[in-house]
């Protein structure tokens, strides 16, 4: 005696082998608009986080950069549902990235600000302090500077790790 098949558990039903695509914009439940604001958010989030830890550590952790582009990848893929198409994907590499290098820029200069700000002995008004801190960051030296670089690259790692698991998990 033959039992007959047992209906699919929840309301998804698999696909037939073979039938399967990846679902589009539309079909992943968000939508790119949604994915860059809360990539801005994360961008905020994390020139605070890294704009403190540097002032009060009075260092920069190259990990910790790793970590915000990591953040501010997954950030922006949370919108979508899983699996997300590799369109999409690959659509929000390169601003992940420039949200990426944003974020850890501003941080740098929240840090910069806030140095000018708490200097014993000087007081620099807020804008004076921002003007220092923006010509400070635009200055060839800091573009040059080991730790600058080094920030760069490994925030475009972290920006990359996110969308690389998200890729590999789907």
């Amino acid at each position: 005696m033959t039992q007959p098949p047992m209906p699919p558990q929840g309301s998804y039903q698999l696909p037939p082998q073979g039938n399967y695509q990846m679902p589009t914009n539309d079909q992943a439940g968000g939508s790119k608009a949604k994915a860059l604001l809360i990539g801005l958010g994360a961008v905020v989030l994390g020139a605070i986080i890294w704009g403190l830890l540097a002032y009060f550590t009075e260092r920069i952790f190259f990990y910790v950069a790793i970590l915000i582009g990591m953040g501010i990848s997954y950030a922006m893929i949370s919108p979508f549902r899983k699996p997300v198409s590799k369109a999409i994907l690959f659509s929000l590499v390169v601003p992940a990235i420039l949200f990426t290098l944003l974020s850890l820029e501003i941080g740098s200069l929240i840090t910069l600000v806030i140095f000018l700000q708490r200097e014993p002995g000087i007081e620099i008004p807020l804008g004076q302090a921002i003007s220092f801190g923006f010509d400070g960051l635009l200055s060839e030296e800091w573009y040059k500077s080991s730790d600058h670089i080094l920030t760069v690259v490994f925030g475009v790692l972290g920006a990359g790790l996110g969308f690389y698991n998200t890729l590999k998990r789907s």
